[in-house]
């Protein structure tokens, strides 16, 4: 039987995976540990250890590895406003430094802001203004 588990830190932490059980008793067999698994416990820490200063390049090569389009926005939203919940990101200039590293990032698509402000990660206060939302280190930690 196989079940899904969520346990979350004391730091606030959120560690996920599936696990088989076998009734009490019962002989257990080892069991190699998933590599979704292990990449998902990955993207969770980065959402506690962001070090903002890194050189613009490193950081992104460090962080966006597996990420969705809508993630590495706003990872790119979040380097850009070193973190800080509220400060006022222009949208021109998340495409400009997006731009420059689309070996690492793809190329750029619009969508990509729709999903980030349906997730409540990131929000706009006026046109072509972008800002992180308090629940913006939820785009790596799901």
């Amino acid at each position: 039987m196989k079940a899904q588990v969520r346990v979350t830190d004391k730091d606030g932490v959120v560690f996920e995976g599936e696990v088989e059980l076998a009734p009490a008793g019962a002989p257990q067999t080892p069991r190699k540990r998933n590599k979704a698994i292990k990449a998902t416990l990955a993207l969770k820490d980065v959402a506690i250890k962001l070090d903002f200063t890194k050189p613009e390049r490193a950081f992104v090569k460090q962080y966006a590895k597996g990420l969705s389009g809508s993630r590495k926005f706003v990872l790119v939203l979040a380097y850009l406003a070193k973190g800080v919940v509220g400060k006022e990101i222009l949208f021109s200039d998340v495409v400009g430094h997006w731009k420059k590293m689309t070996a690492r990032l793809g190329a750029f698509n619009g969508y990509f802001t729709n999903d980030a402000k349906e997730n409540a990660w990131v929000d706009t206060k006026k046109k072509g203004v972008y800002v992180l939302c308090s629940s913006w280190k939820d785009a790596f930690g799901k």
